[in-house]
């Protein structure tokens, strides 16, 4: 086990089993709002609460992650998933609940920022944009998977064993880690640390970049949450609004290498970013009112995923390679706090209009905002330095 690909491998199982049980509570939200009697808001809280951790976290862990050991650190975090997955299990109340998410979130985030920065030191200066790429798409793997599996199991052994089953496939993934992961070898770097604090000007442009990708994520979070929830309020089961729903993640998979290679191949990034977030917000538009659910689940994942790569190609091209570990800890923080907020925003706007199509809609219009925001974004970005290709 020291070819860098299967380290790839065994880090992809680890990406898989944070998508899984990051889209637990969604997956079984209409039963968990049942049984618990809980808001739109409630449970669009429980959901954010998996990435909050991260807000906190991301720049102190970017600024030091270089003192720690990569493997220990990453097996830590999933232990925490593990241990946090079986708490939200056991509970029986909203507090329970948001206890256990917190802790799994505070693992996820852990063990992702020491993924990203492991991997980046396997692949130096070989194949490291194809390696990130795959070891990203474990997510909506795990997303999909989640989607699928655990509706029909809460549907028949209850919400609770859903919970336990995320944290049995992290316990999986930690298996797998320990019997099969070693570190890259050790560098003159080791425990060194990067400059304490980047320019001022890089800082905005991280700050700016990482809000961009934000915001252009909250629209896929706000339909992974409510998306079943909705297709529930249309008539289907939660089981069958699950597979509808974990049809746009395996539609993704496909569009954000072809989004990239388009972008490359036609030279015109921002024509790429600029029809896929519209394409994408008018299927959230026809989505409460057209009776489609797979097929449009599916065209959303497709147009919605396509600008993933010019997205995050030109908002980590402003970082400079000396302070890349602060800027992705500020990028990071930034993305999880965002990310972490945006649910309950969207169930609050569901519990006021009394009807899920309410997030649905919000998702329109923030993936409608995301195309100006990057437009002056990457104007201004410009300007600093030249930016990366997309792909």
């Amino acid at each position: 086990m020291d070819n860098r690909w299967a380290m790839l491998a065994v880090l992809v199982v680890v990406r898989i089993a944070m998508g899984f049980q990051f889209q637990a509570v969604a997956s079984v939200g209409p039963l968990l709002a049942a049984d618990l009697g809980l808001s739109h808001a409630a449970i669009g809280t429980l959901a954010g609460l998996y990435l909050l951790p991260g807000a906190v976290l991301a720049i102190p862990l970017g600024m030091f992650a270089s003192r720690f050991d990569d493997k220990s650190m990453i097996a830590l975090g999933v232990g925490l998933m593990a241990v946090g997955g079986v708490l939200t299990g056991l509970a029986d109340s909203f507090a329970g609940i948001a206890v256990g998410r917190t802790l799994a979130g505070l693992g996820g985030v852990l063990q992702g920022i020491f993924v990203v920065k492991t991997l980046a030191d396997w692949f130096e200066g070989r194949e490291v944009a194809t390696a990130m790429g795959i070891m990203l798409s474990g997510w909506p793997v795990g997303i999909a998977l989640a989607l699928l599996a655990l509706s029909p199991l809460a549907e028949s052994a209850g919400w609770q064993a859903a919970m336990h089953a995320s944290a049995g496939l992290c316990v999986l993934a930690l298996v797998v880690l320990l019997a099969l992961y070693r570190p890259v070898a050790a560098t003159g770097e080791a425990g060194e640390l990067h400059p304490a604090v980047p320019p001022r000007r890089e800082m905005l442009l991280v700050l700016a970049g990482g809000s961009v990708w934000t915001v252009y994520n909250v629209a896929y979070i706000c339909y992974l949450t409510f998306g079943p929830v909705l297709f529930v309020e249309r008539g289907l089961s939660v089981m069958e609004a699950g597979f509808a729903v974990s049809a746009s993640s395996w539609a993704s998979m496909i569009a954000v290498p072809l989004g990239g290679y388009l972008a490359d191949r036609l030279q015109r990034p921002r024509l790429v970013v600029g029809l896929s977030c519209l394409a994408a917000a008018l299927c959230f538009l026809a989505l409460p009112s057209i009776q489609a659910p797979y097929l449009l689940s599916i065209l959303l994942g497709f147009v919605a995923a396509a600008p993933a790569g010019v997205l995050m190609a030109t908002v980590t091209g402003v970082m400079q390679p000396r302070y890349r570990a602060q800027g992705n800890g500020i990028f990071y923080a930034v993305f999880y706090g965002g990310m972490g907020i945006a649910p309950a925003l969207a169930g609050w706007s569901a519990d006021l209009s009394g009807t899920a199509s309410a997030p649905i809609y919000l998702a329109a219009m923030v993936l409608l905002a995301t195309l100006p925001l990057f437009l002056v974004f990457s104007s201004w970005a410009g300007r600093s330095r030249p930016l990366p290709a997309a792909g």
